[in-house]
């Protein structure tokens, strides 16, 4: 009779520890290696929609740089009014990124395009924008409905206001 009471005891305590563990374990992840974000506005359409939820990992860009095409969120440096972006990298540190002819250049080169539409404004990067150091030139997909790096509003984006890499869509479902 003790021994079935004291083998029920130890179940119940082995479920209330793994319980305790996945809630620490989840925590963890939530705090440190993820965030999640809600897309806002039709600046990355078609790709991401207005309401999307995303889980955005903040851990990656710890271990290594963005990389070209990569969807980030950074947050502006305007630090009396802070703002949240979702946008594409497309040029990184050291290239030269110009916009002409309705489309994106990387080092005189045509980037790969991920709007339906020709680029209406070439904006700051009529003339080419030269990166430095740490720094990158982001894109909304949906390009002429975009606040993005050919505006003098975001800029360049530099790697410290970099938040993480937008990536699984948890909400809606489907």
């Amino acid at each position: 009779m003790r021994k079935k009471k004291r083998q029920r005891r130890d179940k119940i305590a082995a479920y209330v520890l793994t319980f305790v563990a996945v809630i620490f374990a989840a925590f963890i992840i939530v705090r440190f290696l993820c965030a999640g974000y809600t897309v806002q506005g039709d600046s990355m359409l078609p790709t991401y929609e207005s309401g999307e939820k995303r889980l955005v990992n903040r851990l990656i860009y710890k271990v290594k740089s963005p990389a070209r095409y990569d969807i980030i969120l950074f947050e502006s440096e305007d630090e009396t009014n802070k703002q949240y972006y979702v946008k594409r990298v497309v040029g990184l540190p050291g290239e030269t990124v110009q916009v002409r002819d309705g489309n994106v250049y990387v080092d005189g080169r045509k980037a790969k395009s991920f709007g339906k539409e020709q680029i209406l404004s070439p904006g700051l990067a009529a003339d080419g924008v030269k990166l430095s150091k740490n720094q990158y030139f982001v894109m909304g997909d949906n390009y002429n409905n975009s606040e993005d790096s050919r505006s003098a509003v975001v800029g360049n984006v530099k790697k410290t206001q970099i938040i993480g890499k937008v990536g699984i869509k948890y909400w809606p479902f489907g």
